[in-house]
């Protein structure tokens, strides 16, 4: 007698855990990958994307003739549509993070001569100005954005000219700075 209930007591408490898991699940649920990567190539995101383009360039073409070091050597252009951070069930004041997120870069390549700090006051709002460390440290050093792998929704990475690496920027006298230009140009909300 006691064995069966202890079965039936079991059943009950499975059956109980699978609600709360299910019950989970659905809070958290995200929109699937299709679907935002459908939304990422709409027709109203492709706008979007041309209009933020067209402005990071003629903010880079801006910084070429009126900045202190003239035109870039080298600019990559980064496009990225990624999923949004999970839910936080412990900080319910947590932020809530968007379903997906467009975001676009253009990286600016120079090799200065003098202190790449002197360029601090033509930097405006949402960009950054990097520099790599001098000697051998290859942590301090800048990265090469296209070969970063994110696990994008959409994706694309392109430099001008395509041929220079930062290596070969590298090999030149000078410090190797960049110029990065940054606008996030469509936000889907998570709708829990």
């Amino acid at each position: 007698m006691s064995s069966h209930l202890g079965h039936r007591a079991g059943q009950a408490a499975s059956l109980l855990l699978l609600f709360v898991l299910v019950g989970i699940d659905a809070c958290t649920r995200r929109p699937r990958k299709g679907k935002l990567r459908k939304i990422a190539r709409s027709d109203e995101v492709r706008r979007k994307r041309e209009r933020a383009e067209r402005e990071l360039r003629a903010r880079a073409e801006e910084i070429g003739r009126s900045g202190p070091w003239g035109p870039a050597l080298r600019t990559t252009l980064m496009d990225v549509c990624s999923r949004g951070g999970g839910r936080n069930f412990l900080d319910q004041n947590a932020p809530k993070q968007p379903a997906m997120d467009c975001m676009m870069r253009v990286h600016l390549y120079f090799v200065v001569d003098g202190p790449a700090g002197d360029a601090v006051a033509s930097v405006k709002g949402g960009e950054l100005l990097s520099w790599d460390s001098p000697g051998d440290n290859a942590r301090a050093r800048i990265s090469e954005p296209c070969s970063v792998r994110h696990k994008a929704i959409l994706r694309t990475c392109v430099s001008d000219p395509a041929g220079i690496t930062l290596r070969a920027l590298r090999e030149r006298p000078g410090t190797l700075v960049e110029w990065t230009l940054t606008t996030s140009y469509h936000t889907v909300p998570r709708t829990r």
